[in-house]
């Protein structure tokens, strides 16, 4: 060993031979039952707020620098090492000190060290000779890979790394548990330690590294899957013209056919003019199916279809997914079965330009009342003016807002029913039940988002400012499958308990937002049924009870149905042949069926 090495190795025996003399076992084993118990905590709910995220990112790029640093000795290129592990170390402490940085900002920085670390380390592999040359460059490469997936994915990172902190915690105090247990058996001696630094044998390193590079090609290979699970952006098919053709609204700008979508049927997709949220003329897109077969003498009922979440990204529209969003329509092939034309509005803003005014009910009563027009207006549909509409979830919503606005707003239409499931009837409560799970907090989200963009109004009196970038990648993803849900997941965790700084029903203008958007305002007129699951948590069956009984004491006929045992999702596709058999009684003229006396 050369001097500069020998004179290393003492003074970290003499620092080893001070922590001896100075620090009594007791507090060291105080020291490692601690940080084994936070460690236990962080690992086990490391994502209760935006906060301890924000620390613990902050802590693991610290921690990262020191680990460079001490193992820079043993590097061919030692002063690169050393530089890596100071950039981490400063940007942690710009992250300690620096309040406003948000969490997805920390992700990036972290990616970008690591991106810098994993070259360095390559480059140093290159340089360097001997068996770890191989080992070094594979931890490199690591390094890029996971680099690249944080920038790619940053939420996954950040809670990759609150885990990684956790994890660390543990170990640390688990070692300072054994250190202790050594000093209650007298000093360290300093003579004894050894003049070369503890290594893992190389096979276990080996292992390590080429482990750990399978986890961050698994990682990427996920990230790249999930991203190009998200839907093309529309195409020129969904783009209005200006100026919108004149006319009354439900006027056809442009159709075409949607081929293979249902046997026995036409698909057309549509591109129509209503009424936007600002009451402005609009272009909105949607699907109109018409059935093969006898056209009746009075022409065909229809059937407005609301249909539920699905995002609020221009991207998430149902018609432009086609063929692979048949599941967002419940109850399809009934009504097709019964020979009904069945139009499908995508609401405003999705496929259309944006925003979309999720949950914002009259643009949705006016979306889907002008595509029933647009259905009479389609020459092949021979769509009547008889119409009924069915919803579930949002499209519940949707539904319930259709049917107070159709005397008013298309009063050439005559709507016969309105049918809802597990309908958004009470925002308070929808937030209240929703706020602490990870579904929840990406509906509240894109809820947020949704209607920021809509009315103009900033986020800052109920969103965290940390949290509000994550809130905006939330809204930009859509929610057709589990690759999608998937996506957002990790952000929704990212969100904790702590992103609402303060409930949106008591802070205004959000506060009027919601009341203004509550249905049940208005009277309807026409029979209702009301579908729930009853093990729904989404929407709280309670309060859908709750809400059937403030209709049946404002006059309205109305059948509830509550579906044992079904969730929120599942709930919409098992009632819909009873929603078909409902509608059908309505068209027929029988008399509707009213459980408000017996509940």
């Amino acid at each position: 060993m050369n001097r500069h090495g020998a004179g290393a190795a003492r003074r970290r025996s003499k620092l080893l031979a001070l922590i001896g003399r100075r620090m009594p076992w007791r507090a060291v084993l105080t020291l490692g039952v601690g940080c084994v118990i936070a460690g236990v905590w962080l690992l086990a709910a490391p994502f209760s707020s935006l906060s301890v995220l924000a620390g613990l990112v902050a802590a693991a790029m610290v921690l990262s620098g020191l680990a460079e640093i001490s193992s820079a000795e043993a590097s061919p290129r030692p002063m690169l090492l050393r530089f890596i592990g100071v950039v981490w170390i400063m940007v942690g402490v710009v992250a300690v000190v620096w309040p406003g940085i948000t969490i997805l900002g920390l992700a990036v920085a972290v990616g970008i060290a690591l991106l810098a670390g994993g070259a360095v380390r390559m480059v140093t592999a290159v340089a360097g000779d001997g068996d770890e040359r191989f080992i070094l460059a594979l931890s490199g490469l690591t390094n890029v890979i996971v680099g690249v997936l944080a920038l790619t994915w940053p939420a996954v990172t950040v809670l990759v790394i609150a885990v990684l902190v956790g994890v660390r915690t543990v170990l640390f105090g688990i070692s300072q548990i054994a250190l202790a247990v050594k000093l209650r058996q007298g000093p360290l001696d300093p003579t004894k330690s050894k003049s070369e630094p503890r290594r893992w044998p190389r096979w276990v390193r080996l292992v390590g590294v080429s482990l750990t590079l399978v986890l961050a090609l698994a990682g990427l290979a996920i990230s790249v899957a999930v991203n190009r699970a998200a839907p093309d952006d529309p195409g020129p098919f969904y783009t209005a013209p200006s100026p919108l053709p004149e006319g009354p609204t439900g006027t056809i700008i442009r159709t075409e056919i949607i081929n293979g979508f249902r046997d026995g049927a036409t698909t057309y997709r549509v591109l129509y003019t209503s009424t936007g949220y600002d009451g402005s003329p609009t272009a909105v897109s949607g699907i109109i199916v018409v059935p093969d077969g006898v056209v009746p003498p009075k022409g065909r009922n229809v059937v407005a279809f609301t249909h539920g979440t699905v995002g609020v990204a221009t991207n998430c529209s149902p018609s432009l997914r086609g063929c692979k969003a048949l599941s967002v329509y419940e109850g399809l092939d009934d009504f097709l079965g019964a020979g009904y034309v069945v139009a499908a509005t995508d609401y405003q803003g999705l496929g259309t330009k944006g925003p979309h005014p999720y949950l914002i009910g009259k643009a949705e009563a006016m979306n889907a009342l002008d595509i029933v027009r647009a259905a009479h207006n389609l020459v092949d549909a021979h769509a009547g003016t008889d119409f009924a509409v069915w919803g579930h979830s949002q499209g519940g919503h949707a539904s319930l807002w259709t049917g107070q606005l159709a005397a008013s707003y298309a009063p050439d239409l005559h709507l016969v029913g309105v049918a809802a499931g597990a309908p958004v009837s009470n925002f308070v409560e929808l937030f209240r039940v929703n706020a602490d799970t990870t579904v929840g907090k990406i509906l509240i989200s894109m809820t947020i988002q949704s209607w920021s963009s809509v009315y103009n109004k900033a986020v800052d009196e109920i969103v965290t400012p940390a949290a509000r970038p994550v809130v905006t990648k939330i809204a930009q993803r859509c929610l057709y499958d589990a690759s999608q849900i998937l996506a957002s997941a990790p952000s929704s965790l990212v969100l904790g308990l702590t992103f609402l700084k303060a409930p949106p029903w008591e802070v205004e203008p959000w506060k009027t937002i919601v009341a203004d958007n509550t249905p049940g305002g208005s009277p309807t007129g026409v029979p209702i049924l009301i579908t729930q699951g009853s093990d729904d948590p989404i929407v709280d069956p309670a309060v859908t009870a709750q809400f059937v009984s403030d209709l049946c004491a404002n006059g309205e006929t109305v059948k509830y149905q509550i579906i044992l045992g079904e969730a929120h999702l599942e709930a919409g596709q098992v009632a819909a042949p009873d929603v078909a058999t409902w509608i059908a009684e309505r068209f027929d003229g029988k008399p509707a069926p009213n459980t408000c006396s017996t509940s």
